[in-house]
């Protein structure tokens, strides 16, 4: 019941805001045309599509703060904009802070995971893989938002992982996390990666969500990138591990994807780096569950949480095994994990 009020409250709050031509103003919550107009679902926000008086349509998000997650708006903000700018984003047509961010809706779908694994099966020069993997490289070559920079300000030294796993891991560690066996050796296994992987290189502008829901195909033939949320200064690789992660992707659709996004065929110790910096993808998700069951703060209910932080420790585990497993190639190549 209590949802029920905070959930019409936040339409009633869309319906209102200033930024609307005078005249109607249809609102309906995306879950209700979700299906209708394939789009994707989201875990910490609440999502609308509005119809106003002069026709257009626009996408309205209401979602605060989340400082268990190390979410920011102003950070979301500024890196829509950013991204826009390089037309990798829809506008932004309004803000209202502290919660309200609107867009102007994109005519067009989220990409599916079926989609992904078939583009990926078909090669690195499948005309889909290469066009997300072109708009993921153009959002790594593109300036780090200054309001995003500060973001490792707060959080201080971190490695490939990220600021968030950073933020989530030490998050699990205060609060002595023991559901998960998942602390244990933890640090230690980083470790183990990143001497893999070696040092990072600068950092670029990152998604860190770019899961297949935040990748829309438009009608006109396009990509664009949506949900800026966890945006972070961050190592490029770690992009392309979460979409591969969370799509699920099985070994030569991965070398596939990687390929696609070097530009050129990804070596013996490229996949290697790659099965490393996709664990950490994995366990960054596994930890986002993590926080999500210790703080509450979610969209998702505690049995939520909790099945989703134990579905990505199986993929962590998965990933892991995987990658201890392969044996390391004996010489690296010039353009793998540390590309710039």
């Amino acid at each position: 019941q209590d949802a029920c009020v905070v959930f019409t409250g936040a339409m009633e709050k869309v319906r209102h805001l200033k930024c609307w031509p005078a005249g109607e103003v249809l609102v309906r919550a995306v879950g209700d045309v979700r299906e209708e107009l394939e789009l994707g679902e989201g875990r910490t926000n609440q999502n609308f599509i509005v119809n106003d008086a002069s026709g257009a349509r626009s996408f309205v998000r209401i979602g605060a703060d989340l400082p268990f997650f190390g979410v920011s708006r102003k950070r979301e903000q500024a890196a829509s904009r950013a991204a826009y700018a390089v037309g990798l984003a829809p506008r932004v047509k309004y803000t209202e802070m502290p919660d309200v961010l609107v867009l102007d809706f994109v005519q067009g779908r989220a990409l599916t995971e079926d989609e992904l694994h078939k583009a990926a099966q078909e090669g690195p020069r499948n005309k889909m893989l290469q066009d997300i993997c072109t708009s993921i490289r153009q959002l790594h070559e593109t300036p780090v938002p200054p309001e995003v920079s500060a973001f490792l300000t707060e959080i201080g030294p971190v490695g490939w992982g990220g600021p968030h796993l950073a933020k989530w891991l030490a998050y699990a560690e205060s609060k002595n996390y023991k559901r998960l066996p998942i602390l244990d050796g933890l640090r230690n296994f980083i470790g183990k990666v990143e001497s893999v992987l070696g040092p990072p290189a600068p950092n670029k502008f990152c998604h860190f969500d770019l899961l297949a829901d935040n990748i829309v195909l438009t009608k006109a033939g396009g990509i664009q990138l949506v949900d800026f949320e966890y945006t972070a200064p961050g190592q490029p690789l770690m992009d392309l591990a979460v979409l591969a992660m969370g799509c699920n992707l099985e070994g030569l659709e991965e070398r596939n994807l990687l390929s696609a996004y070097l530009q050129k065929d990804a070596s013996e110790m490229d996949v290697y780096q790659f099965k490393a910096v996709r664990t950490l993808a994995a366990l960054r998700e596994t930890f986002w569950g993590v926080t999500a069951e210790l703080s509450q703060s979610s969209a998702l209910s505690l049995q939520e949480a909790c099945e989703y932080a134990d579905m990505n420790y199986e993929k962590f585990q998965q990933s892991r095994k995987m990658f201890e497993n392969l044996p390391k190639p004996g010489k690296a190549s010039s353009g793998g994990a540390c590309l710039e």
